[in-house]
């Protein structure tokens, strides 16, 4: 495993050397590639001129940043790599704050952090501390030319680094269009739902879910490796209504033994 990133992290007066470990397997994603349909050879990216229909090649092209509409602006390596950008090898923690202020929604990406050499004791007092106090750290990280909002936690026995979103980078929740505002809901329909939800509470266990899209892609490609016909099973779906969905929902989720009530029988009147 190789770090995609080291450095320091820096907080007061101390300093800690660390190297990041990116959290999650690339190789386990799908991927796809862009092939010819007639040959199955893959297709080779051209970068083109849209005005000349020229190839351009790699020497001549240079980053810009559109300022008004098809009007851009230049910049060099050079001039790039001489903006100031204190987090290009420092992590710099500018505080601490409760675990929960941290909306899960600004979180991007996670690296597991391992201590640089001789920063063992230093990153486990960090560890120790952030995880007594119910704390995380928050700071500024350069990662690909890209500065970063950070978050540091513990996890376990280790540290994790999540890149964050900056606040102007988020969306407005209120942008969100049918989202609603209003709703009369029962008090029966409320006491129902939450029985719902209460009755399907279990622990999380993260290894117990798998991607089915990931199987089923698996089958397929191996079916037709082997000439084979291949025809993925689809769950029906109705739709009922709400109160409906609920009662059979309920019913489900009962234990077993702990069946519906037997209706009472009515005395014939005299």
């Amino acid at each position: 495993m190789r770090p995609a990133w080291s450095g320091t992290i820096a907080f007061g007066l101390v300093t800690l050397p660390v190297k990041l470990y990116s959290a999650v397997e690339p190789s386990r994603e799908v991927s796809f590639h862009l092939l010819d349909r007639e040959t199955l050879t893959p297709i080779k990216e051209v970068r083109v001129n849209p005005k000349t229909g020229d190839e351009v090649p790699w020497d001549h092209i240079v980053r810009g940043v559109e300022v008004a509409k098809r009007r851009y602006v230049p910049l060099s390596r050079e001039e790039l790599a001489a903006l100031p950008l204190p987090s290009a090898h420092t992590i710099d923690l500018f505080g601490f704050v409760e675990t929960d202020d941290t909306d899960p929604v600004l979180l991007d990406t996670a690296y597991y952090v391992a201590p640089g050499e001789g920063g063992a004791k230093p990153y486990e007092l960090l560890r120790a501390g952030l995880e007594k106090l119910g704390k995380v750290g928050v700071g500024k990280i350069a990662l690909r030319t890209r500065e970063h909002l950070a978050v540091l936690r513990p996890h376990g026995r280790m540290l994790v680094l999540h890149t964050m979103y900056f606040a102007d980078e988020v969306r407005d929740e209120s942008a969100v269009p049918g989202v609603p505002r209003r709703v009369q809901v029962q008090t029966a329909e409320r006491r129902m739902a939450e029985q719902l939800i209460a009755g399907m509470a279990t622990p999380f266990e993260h290894g117990r879910y798998k991607s089915e899209y990931k199987k089923a892609l698996d089958a397929l490609v191996k079916a037709k490796q082997h000439g084979k016909e291949f025809a993925a099973p689809r769950p029906e779906r109705k739709v009922i209504d709400l109160q409906e969905a609920l009662r059979r929902s309920l019913e489900t989720a009962r234990p077993r033994g702990r069946g519906r009530p037997k209706p009472r029988r009515m005395k014939a009147a005299s």
